[in-house]
Formats: structure tokens, C-alpha cells, sequence
């Protein structure tokens, strides 16, 4: 069965949540229980809900009675994987962070052959050849980079997500490459974490206990998908080539503007 694989690129915050939790965050965002890494199961129904692609390819919708007749969907999706995580820089504005076991996933499930680099004690490397070999900022994290031509190599493969020439140039050159446990602990402290209010409409002022805080992962992160036939069909992997080049909603908060995303097909 053939395989296609899509990126997503944020044009927005994406909260896709776990319900209300216990924490400081009273909304975070899904995560792997392993790694910590974002993740955003329901590709599926964002992609049924665009109207995009043919429906028919999705199977029965949910089920409202026993004896209802279901056919099984013809192509099967993963949930969105995280693939690049913006982070603010002093020397950069921003650059886009990844690690060995992120992008050791996204060769296997694409079938994209990358040469990952290790990953000197301490240090990252960046993508960009007129670096200066020195520090380099990452939020609060002050690192000791130096250029690296296998990360280039990276750069410029996975740059194919971006939705215009001017974010592809730049991910060519701002892309870092550092350990599994670095990154771990940057996608679980610099997602953004925004407090929400509730209006009183009588009072018109703020609702007693109507104070929350939300998570989101920030705009300008890189996330993809693999899809393929399943056994019942033949032929309607080929239609979800429709979503290249369209801008989809993943998520929740559409209506405030979050969760829209560019699809880009992995060639």
C-alpha cells in the first residue's frame, strides 16, 4: 500500500487539548506520556471537517444505533507528530529546534533519508554556514553552537513545508539541531501559556472564577502526518493529494483565529 506523508505549518497558535487538568495550566495541550513531545491525535475528523477531500474516503461517521449499516474508512491517518519548534533567539529572532529522535521518526515514517548528526557534549548545531562558531540563545538557554553541513542537509530538505519563499529561506538556515533530553524540556517550558477571562454580559465585567489559562503550541511550528490505503479500498490514497497547498483548522479555538495550519506534501 502507497504512502503519503503531509506537513503542517502553523499559521497560528494550535491548541489541541486534553481537557481541563490539575496543573497551573488548567487547558495544556496533548502530549506522548514518554517523551513529553507534542502531539495532535483526530487528524481524521480535522481533515473530514475541512471538506477538502473526498468523504466517502473516510468511512460511516460515528454510529447512532446497532443496527446502523457502517463501511470502513478506505485510508488510514497517524495523529500529527511534532517535527520543528520555534524558539525565540537573541542572534536570530526566532529558529526552529529539533533533535536525533524526532528526526529519526520523520525518516522512517516518510521514508526520507536524512544523515542525522551526533550531537556534541553540550552543544548544537545550526544549519546556518556564515554562523560564527559561539553561543547561541535559546529563551533563557545559552548554548555553544557551531555549523554543521549534515544539519544544512536537514535544513534544506524539510524546508519544503514552508508556505512561502521568504520562511523557506530562513528554515534553511535557522534550523538547530539539539539532544532528545534538550529538546524534551523546550517543548514542555516555551509552548505559550495564555490566560483567558469569561465577560459577565449583565455586569459586563469579568465573571467571578471566569480566570483560565491555556496552552498552545506557537505559531510557526512544524508538525506531519502519514496516511495510507487501508484493505478495504484501492486507489483513495491518491485523493488526499487534494489537501497540497491548502490551508486547513486543527484544533480548538477556530473561531478566535487558532489552529489554522498550511498542508504540505512530503516529496
Amino acid at each position: 500500500m502507497k504512502l503519503k506523508a503531509f506537513y503542517l505549518y502553523a499559521e497560528s497558535q494550535i491548541h489541541a487539548g486534553t481537557g481541563a487538568d490539575v496543573g497551573i495550566v488548567d487547558l495544556p495541550i496533548q502530549r506522548e506520556r514518554t517523551t513529553g513531545f507534542p502531539v495532535i491525535q483526530g487528524i481524521k475528523g480535522a481533515l473530514r471537517a475541512s471538506g477538502i477531500v473526498d468523504d466517502n474516503i473516510f468511512g460511516s461517521k460515528p454510529s447512532k444505533g446497532a443496527d446502523d449499516v457502517t463501511d470502513a474508512g478506505k485510508v488510514a491517518f497517524s495523529e500529527a507528530k511534532i517535527l520543528l519548534f520555534p524558539v525565540r533567539s537573541a542572534e536570530k529572532m526566532f529558529v526552529w529546534v529539533t533533535c536525533p529522535l524526532i528526526l529519526g521518526r520523520f525518516s522512517r515514517s516518510t521514508g526520507k533519508k536524512l544523515n542525522v548528526p551526533s550531537i556534541p557534549e553540550g552543544k548544537a548545531l545550526i544549519a546556518d554556514q556564515s554562523f560564527k562558531d559561539g553561543p547561541l540563545t535559546l529563551e533563557e538557554l545559552e548554548l555553544s553552537c557551531q555549523k554543521s553541513a549534515e544539519v544544512n542537509n536537514i535544513a534544506s530538505i524539510v524546508a519544503n513545508c514552508a508556505p512561502d519563499e521568504y520562511i523557506k529561506g530562513k528554515l534553511k538556515s535557522d534550523l538547530v539541531l539539539v539532544s532528545d533530553d534538550l529538546f524534551s524540556k523546550i517543548v514542555k517550558t516555551m509552548t505559550e501559556v495564555q490566560p483567558r477571562i469569561r465577560i459577565d454580559e449583565k455586569t459586563g465585567i469579568v465573571a467571578r472564577g471566569a480566570l483560565w489559562y491555556e496552552e498552545y503550541l506557537p505559531q510557526d511550528s512544524v508538525l506531519y502526518f502519514v496516511c495510507r490505503e487501508t484493505v478495504y479500498a484501492k486507489g483513495s490514497e491518491s485523493k488526499v493529494g487534494a489537501l497540497n497547498g491548502k490551508v486547513i483548522s486543527i484544533g480548538g479555538k477556530e473561531t478566535t483565529g487558532k489552529g489554522f495550519v498550511s498542508v504540505k506534501e512530503v516529496v
